[in-house]
């Protein structure tokens, strides 16, 4: 089936979205006190309901033993969004979907990680030969 979309819908299409270009060290050990990793800023939600929010980072590493990786409004945790990630190993290329409900009203969604012990890595680069690329969050209606 066609979609079609009015020049209006296509520049709101997107809440909020956001990239980095720089991998960020994740040494905090637990959920409460994660390392910021990507955050969308400050962002408006006029219809409230559920959203698309979409995270992809090039590589993540474990600390000593494990990694999580959360979902964040502001100081609200929404999700979980990888479950404890245990043994010390690089994941090449996660790209992670999770539905939430948003009322109306600001949201500042952060994604947030934790270690055992060490350091763990949310990964971003800039893209050039041999390097990976951006790591990026993305807010969209549902």
């Amino acid at each position: 089936m066609t979609v079609y979309r009015r020049g209006i819908d296509l520049d709101t299409f997107y809440n909020a979205r956001v990239s980095i270009a720089a991998e960020v060290a994740v040494t905090a050990t637990t959920s409460a006190t994660g390392n910021s990793c990507i955050t969308t800023g400050a962002f408006s939600v006029e219809n409230g309901g559920t959203y698309e929010i979409t995270v992809f980072t090039p590589y993540l590493t474990k600390g000593t033993t494990n990694i999580d990786v959360e979902l964040w409004d502001s100081a609200t945790l929404l999700t979980s969004l990888t479950g404890h990630m245990a043994a010390s190993v690089a994941v090449p290329g996660v790209t992670i979907k999770t539905f939430q409900t948003l009322a109306a009203g600001g949201h500042n969604l952060a994604v947030k990680a934790f270690v055992d012990a060490g350091t763990g890595k949310f990964g971003a680069n800039n893209g050039a030969t041999g390097n990976a690329p951006n790591a990026w969050l993305l807010v969209q209606p549902a």
